[in-house]
């Protein structure tokens, strides 16, 4: 899954983006204001995490302009000793969820998995099509008795198909939300990638099989 931490100073930015990380989230991080909203808007991210300073008043207009503007991605907004005014604020403004700062980086990171939750890929750890599992907090696709570690882009390519078994998923998009917005790798590292990813389908003996549609994209289909 993807986050998008939309953050007008330095301050705390990398630590959040590291321990996005490790819970195996791709975490870009964009800056006020119009790159920010670009981003938000589309599409590629399950959850944004936005900053508001008292002093710097942009986080809700920012919040403001992306909800009118269409965007339904949950926000989780983090706001500075946030009073219970400011909280009401915040959410009447857009957030769906408020993290007073200091705060401890597992909650937010809780909070963060919680909301991605409640999104388009609302999903259970255990992922399966045609006897093929993908457990996604271990990293792990198994068929049967036969196991198989990810790394955290062969999980992200694998799960997309899982959540949309025998859909064409375009190469933009495969590239977006396992990339990211603003990254632009070229056709052999996908294909790089993809044939890893069924190279250890292969290992575990999976019946099923990740195809090109010419000119168009991927999709998985049972095995010949």
């Amino acid at each position: 899954m993807r986050a998008l931490l939309i953050e007008p100073r330095d301050a705390a930015a990398e630590s959040i983006l590291a321990a996005l990380r490790r819970e195996h989230f791709t975490a870009d991080r964009k800056q006020f204001p119009n790159e920010a909203a670009e981003a938000a808007l589309s599409g590629v991210y399950d959850v944004i995490i936005m900053t508001f300073m008292k002093t710097q008043p942009e986080g809700h207009t920012l919040l403001r302009r992306l909800r009118e503007d269409g965007c339904e991605t949950p926000v989780l907004l983090l706001a500075a000793h946030a009073a219970p005014r400011d909280r009401i604020r915040a959410l009447d403004a857009g957030a769906d969820d408020v993290l007073s700062s200091p705060f401890v980086m597992g909650e937010l990171t809780a909070r963060v998995r919680a909301l991605a939750r409640r999104g388009t890929y609302l999903q259970p750890r255990l992922l399966e099509v045609d006897g093929l599992t993908l457990d996604r907090s271990r990293c792990v696709v198994s068929y049967g008795t036969e196991t198989q570690r990810l790394s955290v882009k062969e999980l992200q390519l694998l799960e997309l198909f899982l959540i949309n078994p025998h859909q064409i998923l375009p190469r933009d998009l495969l590239m977006q939300k396992v990339w990211g917005y603003d990254c632009e790798p070229s056709y052999n590292t996908l294909e790089v990638y993809l044939s890893f990813v069924r190279k250890k389908l292969r290992a575990v003996g999976a019946t099923v099989f990740i195809r090109a549609a010419r000119g168009v994209g991927y999709y998985l289909t049972p095995a010949v």
